[in-house]
């Protein structure tokens, strides 16, 4: 990434988005409306709030070649889903006008759940709309695309409601 750090140590990851954080005020307006909301969005990069990318794991990647309006153009659909102790929410990118995919190692986009966790991403303007590069544990996966519509939708935690019904109900107080 050309903004975001991560650090690989014996002790676990290290992350700091500073850099891109304090550039994004330089190139937010060039970014696709989709993107530019996104990127900007103030959780973003709160690592510990419920709409950071951090620890959302991938699910499936679908990839086509139209999106039904006949322009023929290429679309991708990127499923994360929630953390059950972070988030809220599974998070659903959609990319129109896909230019490319390349994922490291290489083929794992066809296996995305092989990547393990997001750790950070950085979505960049790029000479044919945005680019949008997710690091993950296991490798990473950059999307170039005219722009990306990113969806946060209310996550069903079948653990997060297992630990609610073992603790049982609030007990008044006497």
């Amino acid at each position: 990434m050309r903004y975001v750090k991560i650090s690989r140590g014996r002790d676990g990851n290290t992350l700091d988005a500073t850099g891109y954080l304090d550039a994004l005020g330089a190139f937010a307006e060039r970014l696709p409306p989709g993107a530019r909301a996104f990127a900007t969005d103030p959780q973003h990069y709160d690592l510990f709030g419920g709409r950071c990318v951090k620890d959302l794991k991938p699910v499936a990647l679908t990839l086509g070649d139209g999106d039904g309006d006949g322009d023929g153009r290429a679309w991708a659909e990127l499923r994360l889903q929630h953390h059950c102790w972070k988030h809220e929410e599974d998070l659903t990118i959609r990319y129109s006008g896909v230019r490319s995919v390349v994922a490291d190692p290489d083929g794992a986009e066809t296996d995305v759940r092989s990547l393990r966790d997001v750790m950070l991403d950085e979505v960049l303007p790029h000479g044919q709309g945005c680019s949008h590069e997710i690091a993950f544990l296991a490798g990473s996966m950059t999307i170039v695309a005219d722009d990306l519509v990113a969806t946060w939708d209310a996550a069903d935690c079948a653990d997060r409601q297992a630990l609610s019904r073992a603790a049982g109900p609030p007990s008044a107080a006497s």
